[in-house]
This record gives structure tokens, C-alpha cells and sequence, in this order.
């Protein structure tokens, strides 16, 4: 349980740090060089020159959706936990502060101009922006209280969501290797697509949740085991998603980026 643990926290923060390198360097490179227009090549409609409000909500939310990728990792470790408490605890408020504006800013996107696949998706993703604005302040309240064993898993449940947008891209990656894209169409309105609204968040919680209550005292060898293999299992699928995405977009877009920026 410990181990397969410990891999799967190296594999998603190396996935991450990759991950929200694409997130600085693509989004924040193209902005300084004055070609914002260019977020709509990752998703449709992110950028519209005439609603500012929301595309500087979204703005927020990738910006600090690249930090929580850094981080959550780094607060996962125990020996920081232990040996360097200050740093812990600093680190924590900048997570807790960046989680609140990634969901604040997604749910800002979506009320001020909606999401590409209509009530559906704006129902799902303002689910997900919702729940890590509440897991964040639940993580916050719990350690100011004292109460490390829940701050912890509170902590846990948003490092979950965090993880959330970075699954999105990678979960849809393998969908499309694996069938060639059944179930998806134009406006994200096929039923692959009304599935991912929802999916790309609630297993991470449910993963999440295996993990708190696998490392309770109480739980037996068959609970510890099941815990293990699905975790063995989401490192798997994240090594493999996270060369195929790197080598097709993450890489050459990053390149990108900073080629702008630096115009």
C-alpha cells in the first residue's frame, strides 16, 4: 500500500510539473505575446476578445490550476510534513489560496459566457469548481482547528480534484487512441462527451476515498490490496497517457509558447 502509494504520487507530480509547464509556457506565453487567441487551439472559445471578465476568469483558472499541479505532490510528502512543518504549512496556504481561484475562476467562466457543450457541461464543471473552492476552505478550517488527521484527508480529496483537469485531456487522449473517438461529436455533445462532464473528477474522489480509508488501522489485507491495485492501476494509465500527450501536444506546444513569448 505504501509503495504503490509513493508511485503513484511520483508519477502524477512528474505528470503534473509537465503538465502545468504545457499550462505556463503555452497559455502565459502566447498572452505575453499578444496572440491570446491562440487558447482557443487547446479548447474551443476560451479566448473572446470582447468578453474580458470571462477570459480573464479562465485566465486565473489555468494560471493557478499550473501551481496546484507543482505543489499538491510536494504536500502529499510526509517527511516535509514532519521535518519541515514551516515550509508545510506556507506551501499550503499558497495551495489553498491558488485551489480557491482556479475553481473561482472556472465558475466565473461559466456564468459569465458558458462552456462550449451547453447546460450539461456547465452543470458538471460547475459541480468540479465548486467542490475544490469546498475542499480547499475544508483543508484550511480543519488544520486552523487542529485537526490533522481530517485536515489531511480533506487535503487529499482536493489534491483529487486538482489533478482533474489534467485527467480531462489525458482521459479523452486515450478514448481517442483506443476507439478512434466513438461517442464524441462537434460542441461536445456526444455521449462519450456527456460522460467526461462528470468523469473526469468523480473517480479521482472515489480513488481518493479508497486511499483515506485504506490507511485507517482497521482495514484488513483483502481492503489493503484492492486499495493497491487500483492505485498500481491509475499509475499505469497515467505513465502511459502522460508520453503519449507530451510527445503529440503538451511538448510542441510548450515549445510554442515560449517561441511567442520570446517574439
Amino acid at each position: 500500500m505504501r509503495w504503490s502509494a509513493r508511485l503513484l504520487v511520483a508519477a502524477s507530480w512528474i505528470s503534473g510539473a509537465i503538465f502545468a509547464t504545457y499550462i505556463l509556457a503555452f497559455f502565459g506565453g502566447v498572452a505575453l505575446g499578444g496572440a491570446a487567441e491562440r487558447w482557443n487551439e487547446s479548447l474551443p472559445d476560451l479566448y473572446e476578445g470582447s468578453a474580458l471578465l470571462s477570459t480573464a476568469a479562465i485566465g486565473a483558472h489555468f494560471m493557478a490550476g499550473g501551481v496546484l499541479l507543482l505543489l499538491g505532490p510536494v504536500q502529499l510528502i510526509g517527511s516535509v510534513r514532519r521535518n519541515v512543518p514551516g515550509l508545510h504549512r506556507w506551501l499550503g496556504r499558497i495551495y489553498v489560496i491558488s485551489a480557491g481561484l482556479a475553481g473561482l475562476g472556472g465558475l466565473g467562466f461559466i456564468l459569465g459566457k458558458g462552456t462550449i457543450g451547453g447546460p450539461l457541461m456547465d452543470v458538471g464543471f460547475g459541480i468540479y469548481g465548486a467542490l475544490m473552492v469546498l475542499c480547499a476552505a475544508m483543508a484550511y478550517a480543519r488544520a486552523r482547528a487542529g485537526n490533522y488527521d481530517e485536515h489531511r484527508a480533506w487535503a487529499i480529496r482536493l489534491f483529487a480534484l486538482t489533478v482533474g483537469s489534467w485527467l480531462y485531456r489525458m482521459e479523452y487522449g486515450a478514448w481517442f487512441l483506443a476507439s478512434g473517438g466513438i461517442g464524441t461529436a462537434s460542441g461536445f455533445t456526444g455521449w462519450f462527451d456527456a460522460i467526461m462532464m462528470f468523469f473526469f473528477y468523480v473517480p479521482n474522489l472515489i480513488v481518493a476515498e479508497l486511499f483515506i480509508r485504506a490507511r485507517r488501522r482497521d482495514r484488513g489485507a483483502v481492503a489493503g490490496f484492492a486499495a493497491a491495485t487500483v492505485l498500481l492501476a491509475a499509475t499505469a494509465f497515467i505513465i502511459f497517457a502522460t508520453w503519449s500527450f507530451t510527445a503529440r501536444s503538451w511538448g510542441p506546444r510548450m515549445i510554442s509558447g515560449i517561441t511567442e513569448a520570446a517574439l
